[in-house]
């Protein structure tokens, strides 16, 4: 047990002295670097994200090099708790355009950036040629309690931290929709895939298979960089 110690001591002394001379890990394997919307999310995408929510510069900045098409908001404080900080007026998440352009916390659209990027487009080139053009939605800001109770928790969207999404329109003009396709041929697989693959960029992803009021969209949350709970 000693000789293990001892090893562990000397493990952590190389470590400090390399740190202290300036070596670095790769970013992949480095949770404290900056996280880069174009490149593969690696394991620590998630404390990356919650990196972002601490400091509003950088994460506008991961913005702008990963392609979204934002503009900043002044904060704004409302009633009983509403209201954002750090937020921006999204528009586009890369390839893809919202329908309209709406207000969102920086990490929730940092997050539909890398889904975007990395479930979107790949997604739906495999399954149909093409990519996609737009993203509806129904809004992301609403001052209100969970399903709208007055004895409910603050919701989300109460904070800009979620969006509800809608449909997805390809280049050719096809329209997928969340209510209507869900249980239907390739473009239900395509939902079920985003569902899937896009829950580790979100601290929750609620859709038609959860409750009967998520039944035509997705409500996307930010986590917080802690998340991944999907249903």
């Amino acid at each position: 047990m000693r000789v293990t110690l001892l090893l562990l001591l000397v493990v952590i002394a190389v470590l400090l002295g390399l740190w202290g001379s300036g070596w670095r890990p790769p970013d992949r394997f480095n949770p404290w670097a900056p996280l880069d919307l174009r490149a593969e999310p690696d394991v620590f995408v998630s404390y990356k994200l919650h990196r972002l929510g601490e400091d509003t510069a950088r994460c506008r900045a991961a913005l702008t090099q990963g392609g979204a098409r934002f503009t900043p908001v002044p904060d704004r404080a409302g009633r009983d708790g509403c209201g954002w900080h750090g937020a921006v007026q999204l528009s586009g998440t890369g390839v893809a355009q919202l329908t309209r352009a709406t207000t969102v916390s920086c990490p929730l659209a940092a997050s539909l950036v890398l889904l975007d990027r990395h479930v979107l487009q790949p997604v739906a080139e495999q399954l149909f040629g093409q990519p996609v053009r737009r993203i509806d939605h129904v809004g992301s800001y609403a001052c209100r309690n969970v399903y709208g109770e007055q004895d409910a928790a603050l919701s989300s969207h109460a904070t800009a931290e979620a969006i509800d999404v809608t449909a997805f329109q390809l280049g050719d003009g096809h329209v997928i929709s969340v209510g209507s396709d869900w249980q239907r041929g390739q473009p239900g697989v395509f939902l079920h895939r985003l569902e899937a693959q896009g829950c580790r960029y979100f601290g929750i992803v609620l859709g038609p298979d959860y409750n009967a009021a998520h039944r035509t969209h997705f409500h996307m949350q930010d986590g917080h960089g802690f998340g991944g709970w999907c249903r």
